[in-house]
């Protein structure tokens, strides 16, 4: 009791007028917890009386899987909290069947429907919520064990942490500080007892492999091994604390994230291997709008991108797309969007020196100097602007790679030309030729169709 009462101070877990909601199956674990958060509950009343306690209560999930079995939880649940004056609620869903539906696996699933019921009974409650999770130190090595087996990094390594925040809850764990034994121990010594779910024998979940074969051939090795695993998990913890803070300020310097796209500066790739790794990943999946799955190999891939030449492109997880650019790297969710056809507006009246506001989407010409009708259309072999007062001239395509326009984007740009003379690259420059002086007898006002006069 004394180190699960320190734990939640330490980590100030729980607060005065909290709302904690137990996830409660039945099983050891959770017996445990709602038992030791009832005694805590107890001792912050005799500390502080003049205080409001914490409120808790229970949520009980059926998975609909095993039958009887279940049912029998869902009774031992409802009795165990009314004997304890703890208010229960029970949610039932259909896991096996949603699992199918939405492609997850069973555990998948298993976990989706109880973060549903979590976050449903926190709709009900006016007060802070924390849901209390029963993870305890086997579980953190556990994590650790598989995490490190599928392909991870310092984050993977910390495990289990023993606060989270998922949609606007917070989640805590109290019994990471404390062994599975111990928590049996506890509740023999207190003669209280609990339900076992017989899927927790079965050898064909992955944790179960790790719970049944492996943890025990490390206790064999050292008896104290979970011990070191939850040591050495809280030092990865304080690293990857350390470094996604760095991580944080590096990706707000590194990566402009637009409407359609995120961008990664060239500059991030001259910095150390480690620090570029965890702002690549942090941008795959801010790309793809989550974090699952997304590892090692993608930082990889987009590293060793970064090197080839320009247009370079590959197709990561989620659909992404991801392409350098002179040094920088670009990625989408799907494929590259041709861009829709741009239409302009054109007006010719005489030029009586008016104030001229060139905007974004609105260009202003010398009409006289105009030679041919003026054409909107795309680029062709042979164009070129007027880039300088005095006249010098530059082909369109240096252009556009002077201004690292992507080479799959060039051809989709619209122009204003007169001939192979192009007055107006539509989003970018102006050609210096046609631009309208004091000498200008007559002007042609150019708008783009769709877009503010303001802009």
């Amino acid at each position: 009791m004394k180190k699960v009462f320190s734990y939640i101070e330490q980590y100030q877990m729980i607060k005065p007028d909290d709302r904690v909601i137990v996830g409660f199956s039945g099983g050891v674990d959770s017996v445990g917890l709602l038992l030791l958060l009832k005694e805590y509950q107890t001792e912050c009343q005799k500390k502080s009386p003049e205080k409001n306690s914490f409120l808790l209560e229970a949520v009980h999930v059926n998975h609909q899987i095993r039958g009887e079995e279940a049912n029998r939880d869902e009774t031992f649940a409802k009795d165990l909290c009314e004997s304890l004056g703890v208010s229960c609620s029970c949610y039932s869903y259909p896991v096996l069947e949603l699992a199918k539906k939405q492609h997850l696996t069973e555990e998948e699933a298993g976990r989706m429907v109880r973060h549903r019921a979590f976050e449903t009974q926190a709709k009900k409650a006016k007060e802070t919520v924390k849901i209390a999770l029963a993870h305890h130190r086997d579980d953190l090595a556990e994590t650790m064990i598989h995490n490190l087996v599928r392909g991870t990094g310092i984050g993977g390594m910390a495990g289990i942490r023993p606060v989270t925040e998922i949609n606007g809850i917070s989640y805590i764990r109290p019994l990471l500080c404390v062994e599975k034994e111990e928590i049996k121990e506890w509740l023999e010594n207190k003669n209280q007892l609990w339900v076992e779910d017989s899927t927790n024998k079965e050898a064909s979940y992955t944790r179960n492999k790790i719970r049944q074969n492996i943890l025990p051939q490390l206790k064999g090795l050292n008896e104290k091994a979970v011990l070191h695993l939850a040591n050495a998990a809280e030092t990865f913890l304080m690293a990857e604390e350390y470094i996604g803070r760095n991580a944080d300020m590096m990706y707000n310097r590194y990566v402009i994230c637009k409407k359609d796209r995120t961008i990664i500066k060239q500059g991030l790739f001259q910095e150390d291997r480690l620090m570029q790794s965890y702002v690549i990943q942090r941008a795959v999946s801010e790309t793809a709008g989550k974090k699952k799955d997304i590892g090692m190999l993608h930082v990889k891939l987009i590293q060793e991108l970064e090197k080839k030449q320009s247009g370079s492109r590959i197709s990561l997880i989620y659909g992404i797309t991801v392409w350098q650019n002179y040094g920088d790297i670009c990625l989408i969710k799907g494929e590259l969007e041709k861009k829709s056809e741009i239409e302009l507006k054109m007006e010719v009246f005489p030029y009586e020196n008016m104030q001229i506001q060139e905007k974004k989407y609105t260009k202003w010409f010398d009409y006289d100097k105009i030679k041919e009708i003026p054409c909107v259309r795309k680029r062709q072999a042979g164009d070129f602007l007027t880039v300088t007062k005095e006249g010098g001239r530059k082909k369109l395509k240096d252009y556009l790679i002077d201004c690292k326009v992507p080479r799959q984007e060039r051809d989709s740009l619209t122009v204003l030309a007169d001939g192979s003379h192009i007055l107006w690259v539509v989003g970018y420059r102006i050609s210096e030729y046609y631009k309208v002086t004091e000498k200008t007898k007559t002007v042609i006002r150019v708008h783009v169709k769709g877009e503010s006069e303001d802009e």
